[in-house]
């Protein structure tokens, strides 16, 4: 069938326990094209995704590539014919090497059966060369950071040499570098006539990557159309249903006394101190480029990670902080920006998850936990936070982003803290699921809680934020209040200059 459509769904559906997940998705997508798949978490894109990739099989309907008309295929078969995605959730085995996780399953031999190691090394430093990245192609994947792996996953995915290349998230973990090098490289694909779905959150990304986009919203196929011809607000209105008049809704309420103080602190690695305070009903946002030492010393803040000085004021007193337990007992909670690492235990349920903070308040001297009184709890916070689940006792695995968000915020909102410090509340949420995770913070910050957000996403910082902190490179380069906070002034701080209030 000539045509300029290299891929064609036609009618497909996906059931899961009688639930539609996909309902009728007809849609066409350009050869060469880069095409953006849109929609809230839970709107259908990823499950179409595995469809096209052999992860699930189509309820019914069917989709035509590679001059077959498919209905199911296995996700060997998937890139048999040309079809690799990058998962963003990466497949890599952390104790094998570099090229060994690229040639899995397609290790190259030679004489006798064996394994052409040299050959393969050889190939796999062609391969990083794309990339510009100079790894010693033995290291374990172990030895890499996130940013790291997710590239060598994008090599993994250009060694089958695919005709469609599915991209899910890709940028969500990298640096601005990173991502300049991720661009030029889909640019260069493009050029050679590949094909790219691109899912992404992050809709400023469009425009500088993305030719075409389709819309998703509750299964369906709500749009398709060409970047160029619509504005982002138009798109965030066609994903959510409803007109987004304020996606940063920030509440302006009159701060309250100093929650905590933080006075020269000094890291292991560092020399120079760092300084800051935070007030009660207040949002003090963290800004800076990733490496800049936000999270580093954040981490020292609660005794996650040893300091060489300092001191810290809770509420004017001075505190000895040298473990999160001490932190937590004097009413700092802090939410990690690696939920699904080190935040979430994904195999447990909403209610084991959500009641982890509050054990001791549910303890009977006779019977241990008691049920009943665990239940009611996490019951009216998942009614308060308005997390999407159809049961408590559903695997936090199976929620969207933004609501395995919530149930982390749900868990340190039930310890009543004084002090909130969130590292990258959105990263990886969809602009619905944003707006609601805004809409906690707010009430949290109404509430006399003060919030220390830290975040890699310019807009929010400047949305949400009362004050912000600009670092670089270990060290608080600037302050800046709601009178005089805007992008070039930050980004200059982030960059090293100093300025600010």
């Amino acid at each position: 069938m000539e045509t300029s459509y290299i891929l064609e769904t036609f009618g497909i559906c996906k059931n899961f326990s009688g639930v539609p997940a996909l309902d009728d998705i007809s849609i066409k997508i350009k050869k060469g094209d880069v095409h953006a798949f849109l929609g809230e978490n839970g709107a259908g894109k990823s499950t179409l995704v595995k469809i096209l990739s052999g992860a699930y099989p189509a309820s019914s309907g069917y989709f035509h590539f590679a001059g077959r008309d498919i209905n199911y295929l296995s996700p060997r078969e998937a890139q048999e014919i040309g079809i690799s995605i990058v998962h963003q959730e990466l497949n890599l085995f952390p104790e094998l090497s570099i090229t060994e996780n690229i040639f899995l399953g397609r290790e190259l031999t030679g004489a006798c059966g064996k394994i052409a190691w040299a050959e393969m090394h050889k190939n796999a430093e062609r391969l990083l060369e794309t990339f510009q990245l100079d790894f010693d192609v033995r290291t374990k994947i172990s030895a890499l950071s996130v940013a790291e792996q997710q590239m060598v996953e994008m090599v993994k995915c250009l060694s089958i040499d695919a005709s469609l290349i599915i991209l899910d998230e890709p940028t969500d973990v990298l640096t601005d570098s990173e991502t300049k090098k991720l661009f030029s490289l889909i640019k260069r694909l493009k050029e050679e006539g590949k094909t790219i779905i691109y899912i992404s959150h992050r809709l400023d990304e469009l425009r500088r990557i993305c030719d075409t986009f389709t819309v998703f919203r509750d299964g369906k196929h709500v749009f398709t159309g060409v970047v160029a011809e619509h504005s982002k607000d138009e798109i965030v209105q066609m994903m959510v249903a409803r007109k987004l008049t304020e996606q940063y809704p920030r509440v302006e309420v009159t701060l309250g006394d100093e929650a905590l103080r933080v006075r020269d602190l000094c890291l292991e690695t560092l020399e120079k101190g760092v300084s800051f305070s935070a007030r009660k009903r207040e949002i003090l946002g963290f800004y800076g480029l990733v490496g800049s030492g936000r999270t580093e010393l954040m981490r020292a803040v609660i005794g996650a990670d040893p300091k060489k000085a300092g001191e810290t004021y809770i509420e004017g007193k001075p505190i000895e902080i040298k473990s999160p337990k001490t932190a937590l007992k004097n009413g700092i909670v802090y939410i990690t920006e690696s939920r699904k690492e080190f935040g979430l235990m994904l195999d447990m349920s909403v209610t084991f998850n959500i009641s982890l903070s509050i054990l001791n308040e549910c303890l009977n001297i006779v019977r241990g936990i008691d049920g009943r009184k665990e239940k009611a709890k996490v019951d009216d916070i998942v009614e308060r936070l308005s997390i999407k689940t159809p049961d408590t006792r559903q695997l936090v695995r199976k929620l969207s982003g933004g609501n395995q968000q919530k149930v982390l915020l749900a868990r340190c909102v039930l310890t009543k803290p004084k002090i909130m410090i969130i590292d990258e509340p959105t990263r990886g949420v969809d602009v619905g699921a944003k707006v609601s995770i805004y809409q906690i913070l707010n009430h949290l910050k109404q509430e006399g809680v003060a919030i220390i957000m830290i975040s890699s996403d310019m807009p929010e910082i400047l949305g949400i934020s009362d004050r912000v902190a600009v670092m670089h490179d270990g060290y608080v380069t600037g302050f800046f209040t709601r009178a005089n906070m805007n992008e070039e002034s930050i980004a200059a701080c982030a960059f090293g200059k100093n300025e600010g209030v």
